[in-house]
């Protein structure tokens, strides 16, 4: 892939786990470290922050170019295919790594960080399109051989390899223009059949509820498709999905060139919307989460339980520590914190231009 947006996602805080593959510590993460909150995945359906691990299988390439992307996008070739057994390995040595500083930290929840040395959900979506990544489908049934849960996310512009990969634990695709004449104006597809790949998605969807747990995830831009609930609703209502969350854009990072923040939506506006999608579907409010702008929704007199079954999941946590190992594992780390041998401060010039230090 290109080195140059791959040095600017480095400074970013990624970390690279192959040629085209990364990982990045979600800020949720850390906030439950030091319990300050968890991410709204915790509160919807039982994901323990701490333990999630952030992926992108392919960083390097995405067929859509939205307008409320927060990402910079890049596109170019995979080059070398990263292994998928090689890219989680990685990504478990990159995320242990990137949290290590936490044992300093007085505000630390010693049992969660020792936890969070096994992790145990991997998020895979955080940047690019990950179904465009060759190995999609294997990825995932690795993950599920080790015993980890896995969420990924999609634009839907692949159906067929939607339909056939291995199914992860809960399978997003993402919707956010509600015909083809806006969807052509927020997506910015690369490909002129984009609308039809996106309706042959939601047209397998309902299939799919057999062998996953399925989410409509549904971006509101105030002013721009919120006008479009009706069509919305006939989109959703082929799709079939398990759960909707219902969100609005977030005025951040690159998406700050092509909108403003009066594109963004109060959480009663969410409410509002999601309430009125609700009584054209059959959907209610099952849960809330104003701190990031969304709300779930469930099917009205549903059997289905918005809480994962991690029984069914291998628990990869097999020591729960007592709170006497906790307090011996805190003390041991910070012997080793001042014992050890003060580190030069000027950053050698190789990482100053990779991460944009000053001298």
């Amino acid at each position: 892939m290109d080195d140059a947006y791959k040095q600017v996602l480095i400074k970013q805080g990624y970390r690279f786990t192959g040629e085209h593959s990364a990982v990045k510590v979600c800020e949720w993460t850390k906030k439950s470290l030091v319990e300050k909150g968890t991410c709204y995945k915790h509160k919807f359906y039982g994901i323990k922050s701490h333990r999630c691990v952030q992926l992108s299988a392919a960083v390097n390439f995405c067929n859509l170019d939205c307008m409320f992307c927060w990402r910079e996008r890049n596109n170019s070739g995979f080059g070398t295919v990263d292994n998928p057994s090689d890219m989680i390995d990685q990504a478990i040595r990159h995320q242990k790594k990137l949290l290590d500083g936490f044992g300093g930290q007085s505000g630390t929840n010693w049992q969660k960080y020792l936890e969070s040395k096994e992790p145990a959900h991997f998020a895979i979506s955080l940047n690019g399109e990950n179904l465009a990544y060759p190995h999609i489908s294997e990825l995932i049934e690795e993950l599920a051989r080790r015993g980890h849960s896995s969420f990924v996310v999609t634009n839907g512009m692949f159906p067929h390899v939607m339909e056939k990969m291995h199914p992860p634990t809960q399978l997003y695709i993402s919707l956010s223009a509600p015909n083809e004449k806006l969807f052509n104006e927020i997506d910015r597809p690369m490909l002129a059949n984009g609308w039809q790949r996106l309706m042959n998605t939601m047209e397998l969807l309902p299939g799919m509820r057999k062998k996953t747990r399925t989410v409509i995830r549904l971006t509101l831009i105030n002013g721009i498709n919120t006008p479009y609930l009706h069509q919305f609703a006939e989109i959703i209502r082929k799709a079939r999905p398990m759960f909707i969350e219902v969100k609005s854009y977030m005025h951040v990072g690159a998406s700050t060139r092509r909108l403003g923040r009066e594109n963004m939506l109060s959480y009663e506006a969410i409410v509002e919307h999601a309430r009125n999608l609700g009584q054209m579907l059959g959907y209610e409010i099952a849960e809330h989460a104003p701190e990031s702008l969304v709300c779930l929704m469930m099917e009205k007199d549903t059997t289905a339980t918005r809480f994962i079954d991690f029984s069914e999941i291998a628990d990869r946590a097999v020591v729960r520590p007592s709170p006497e190992y906790i307090e011996q594992a805190r003390k041991a780390f910070q012997e080793q914190v001042e014992q050890a041998e003060p580190v030069s401060q000027e950053a050698p010039a190789e990482l100053i231009q990779i991460q944009g230090l000053k001298a």
